[in-house]
Order: C-alpha cells, then structure tokens, then sequence
C-alpha cells in the first residue's frame, strides 16, 4: 500500500512541477520586462525556482520509492492518496508565500495555500501598522460582548512605499503580481479540484483514477459522464475553462477601467466560489455595477452541478428539470429577495437590493466576496448569512457546504418519517428526480449532518479555548468547515485571519480540508483498521 501510494504522489507532483512552471515565468516576466513602479514586484522568481525545485526533487524521491509497486489501485489506495495529496499539496503551494518573504511564519503561508486549494477565502494579508516614527504597532481590535475581548496581533504586509516614506499600497495590493496570480490560480485549480485534474492529464493509473475521482468530487452523487473515468474529468475541465474565459471576456467588455491582470484574478476566485481578491476591498473596490453582476451570475454559475452543463451542450435540455438545480435557483431568488428586505429599512432598496444579493449568492455559493460592511448589518440578515454558509450549492460544483441535494433528502427523509407515525403500515418508496433513494444514500446523509453538527460545535470549542470571542469563533467555525470565505467580528472582511494563534491555523487548516473532502474521507484514515493489511 505505501509502495503505491508513493508512486501515485510521485506521477502526481511531476505533473504538479509543471503547472509551477506558469507563475515562476510569470515572476520572471515581471521583474526583468515590467517597469517595478507600474507592477509591485517582490523579488520572487527565485521562491517558484526553489519551489520547483524541491517539487521535482520530492517527486523523485517518491516515485524511486514507488516503483516496484503493483500498479494496483484499490479502496483504500485511492481514499488515502486523495487525502494525502490534499495535504502535501498547500506545503508545496505556500513555500512562494513564506521564501519572498511576504509571510514570515510558515504557519500563516500553510493557511493561505489551504484557503486557497479549498476554495475557502480566507486569507491572513494584513497591512502591517507603524506609528509616527516608523516603528511597527500591534493591530488593536475589540470585540464587545458580555466580556470584551480585546485582539492584539501584528500585521502580515509590509507597506510599499515612496521615496519619501508615504505609503503607496498597503494590504493585499502591496504583494508582487506573480504571487498574487498564484494566489488566485491556486483557488482555480482547488475549484474543480487539484484530483480530478491530475485524473483528466495523467490517465496512467488506469482503473485507478475512478477511485481518486470519486474520493475527490463533493457531494453524495458521484456521476459520472462518460464510461471512462479520464474522459470525464476532461470533459469536466474544458467546461470549466470555457466558464472562465466567457467571465474574462464579460468582465472586460463591460467595464473598460478594468486591467485584464484583475479580469483574470477575479475570474479565477469567481467560478471556483473561492473569493481570493486582489483588492482589500474585495469586489467592492471596483465600485462598478456590471462588475458586480458578472460576478454574482458566475459565483451562482459555479455553484451549479457541471454535469448539468455537459448535457445542455449535449443537446440534452431535458436535464436541465432537475429537483435539487430548481431549489438552487429558488435559494438564490428567495433568499436574495428576503435579504434585501432585511435590509431595506435602514438602507435605501437599490443598495439593499444590490448588496443584499451579492453578499447572499457569495455565502450561499461559498464564494466569499464583499461589496459592503456586512459587520453592521441588522443581526437578522447577519444570521441569515451564516445559514447560507450551511446551505451550500449543488452538488458536482465548485461551491462548498452541506450541498442543496443533502438538504433535500434529509427532508425527504423526515416527512417520511413524520408520515409513518400516523400510517405505519403504509409502504414508503422515497424518490428524488424520479430515482428512488436506498437505505445506505439516507444513512450516509443523516451521518454527514450528525458530522457537520459534532465538528462545527468542536470546531468552535476549540476557537473558543484559544481565546477567541464566541461570535467570531462561530462565524470562524462556519467559514472553515463549508469553505465560505466569510467569517463575523474580528474576521471579517474588514480585517483579517492574521490574529490567529499557531494553534488556530492548524485547527483551521484541518476544518478546510475535512470540510473540502466532505469528512468520510479524513475520517476514514483516523481509523486504525484502515492500515491494517487486508
């Protein structure tokens, strides 16, 4: 078993060091051929280099182990790789982030990269803050509650400044253009998923990559499209890229002002429902309506089943009559008009319209964009927001939580409940789209609900233990666990994860991951008969 899952690692970091190829050209592009003052630049070629290098060195190293292995892909094979691969691969993708010298602590760099595979959002990119002699100061935030509590860290971002010592960008927008292409190219590549695309261009595993595929596509319907497993996820891939280069083209024709480097960044966090901005103001910095919009059909785009979209250009519009998309797209029509009443009083109904559906789509999608302060917001549409986190959209997307389809059988599964109490002896066939759902689907639902409840309530604890407020370290909690991005209090989109302790970020970085591989499959691994030789 170790003898194979070392040579699946190692096939799959050589294709991995080719896709590193792309930002250290990039890097290099930008610091010998762009102008330092139109494009900020932080010196870092020589971390995708090294990166590269101990990407390819590592793939040796295992594939050397693993070549004397059967070739056989079993069960448990493909759960512990897809697992495996989800951790190995955030340590590779943050050595940029922590050898520039834009995070110091590793710890912080794993978190990003996490975030950023997961499609989760949430980033530690903190300006750091100076006083008037220049000397830098903790960040000062205080979270009222029945006990204040009062956060004190120090900021992530060192400030670009002019030759006179004012600052010029600060934040997010002070980091080199390359890393924050990565940043954003890293969330495009987790939105599919890093397994389903090492599937489609590494067919060398043969029966193997169905059992990768199925241990890596969220939700509790594994479909496939074609009788061959690589097919699909090729097929699943270049409707993706066909996503992403019509919101490209959109961005750009409908708002000039736009520069094509952010039509490209945004895109990549728009489809994958990850959130990363290259803005501190997230998508409410542009400040342009049509932006907005392009934004929230996409991020309701991703968070569509991609099957769907393989049958509509089939031909197969028939499809499209599908339980769990008709309660997607009634969640984002309701919800979004719910909201915005919400909001309506103390905002005019235009903004309350406008930033009350952005923000809806963006946390029932997991998307995690901003275009306001939603911290101040009335407590009954806040709640709202954190319920769309759970929510989720369908599943075979790129958005996170429970997943619309889940919500539904367990519906399914009460009423029938309900219904046998007053007619016991009544024979119960329950269906979903006219398929008829068996024991196991139902129980396997009911025990990812009794998961999700256990881990957000630990979840929590332990935020809690670690000396985080209890609003925060819920909204915290939610923004881990389904993926979202969006977090309450001191994580807000105002600020930052950059006041998170080691221990937080550890614990943060498993709640992404379980909550990315839908639980069963880290959990599985937990399990010391798993090991065992069978």
């Amino acid at each position: 078993m170790f003898r194979e899952l070392c040579r699946i690692l190692g096939f799959y970091l050589f294709g991995f060091s080719g896709i590193l190829v792309i930002p250290t050209l990039l890097a290099t592009y930008y610091e010998a051929y762009v102008d330092p003052s139109l494009h900020l630049q932080t010196h870092s070629t020589h971390a995708f280099l090294m990166t590269l290098g101990i990407t390819l060195l590592l793939a040796g190293i295992l594939y050397g182990w693993g070549r004397s292995a059967n070739r056989h892909v079993y069960k448990r094979e493909g759960i512990a790789a897809v697992v495996l691969i989800w951790i190995l691969t955030p340590a590779l993708c943050a050595l940029p982030f922590y050898l520039s010298g834009i995070l110091e602590n590793y710890h912080q760099a794993y978190f990003e990269a996490v975030s950023g595979l997961t499609t989760t959002g949430a980033t530690v990119l903190e300006a750091k803050q100076y006083d008037t002699e220049g000397h830098e100061i903790p960040i000062e935030v205080t979270v009222p509650g029945v006990i204040n509590t009062l956060y004190k860290y120090k900021g992530t971002v060192t400030p670009i400044r002019d030759q006179d010592g004012h600052i010029l960008f600060e934040g997010v927008e002070a980091v080199g253009k390359a890393l924050l292409f990565w940043r954003s190219f890293i969330q495009w590549m987790g939105g599919v998923g890093i397994v389903v695309l090492f599937v489609a261009i590494l067919p060398l595993l043969g029966a193997g990559g169905k059992l990768l595929y199925q241990a890596e596509v969220p939700g509790p319907v594994k479909e496939g499209l074609t009788p061959r497993i690589t097919e699909t996820a090729g097929q699943l891939w270049k409707i993706y890229c066909i996503l992403s280069f019509t919101e490209i083209v959109l961005l750009m024709l409908t708002n000039a002002e736009l520069p094509f480097f952010d039509a490209i960044t945004i895109t990549f966090s728009t489809l994958s429902t990850g959130g990363f901005s290259i803005k501190n103001a997230s998508i409410g910095s542009y400040q342009n309506l049509s932006t907005e919009w392009i934004v929230m059909i996409f991020m309701v785009a991703g968070g569509i089943n991609f099957s769907l979209y393989y049958y509509a250009l089939k031909g197969k519009i028939f499809r499209l009559n599908d339980s769990e998309f008709l309660l997607y797209l009634a969640s984002v029509i309701l919800g979004s008009l719910f909201i915005s009443w919400l909001l309506w009083n103390p905002l005019a109904f235009s903004d309350a319209f406008r930033h009350g559906t952005f923000q809806w789509i963006s946390a029932l999608t997991s998307t995690g964009f901003v275009t306001s302060y939603y911290n101040v917001w009335p407590y009954t549409a806040q709640i709202l927001l954190l319920f769309a986190m759970y929510i989720g959209g369908m599943s075979g997307s790129t958005a996170g939580g429970i997943k619309t389809v889940r919500h539904y059988m367990l519906f399914k599964a009460l009423q029938s409940k309900v219904e046998s109490i007053f007619r016991p002896h009544l024979v119960r066939h329950l269906t979903i789209g006219g398929k008829e759902l068996d024991f196991s689907g139902i129980t396997t639902v009911l025990c990812f609900f009794v998961i999700v409840i256990v881990i957000s309530t630990l979840g929590a604890y332990f935020y809690v233990l670690d000396g985080i407020d209890p609003e925060t370290s819920m909204g915290l909690t939610a923004c881990m666990v389904n993926n979202t991005g969006l977090a309450f209090r001191v994580a807000d989109a105002s600020h930052s994860c950059a006041f998170l302790s080691d221990f937080s970020l550890l614990l943060s970085n498993a709640l992404m991951i379980l909550g990315r591989l839908e639980f069963f499959a880290v959990l599985a691994l937990l399990v010391p008969s798993f090991w065992k030789q069978q």
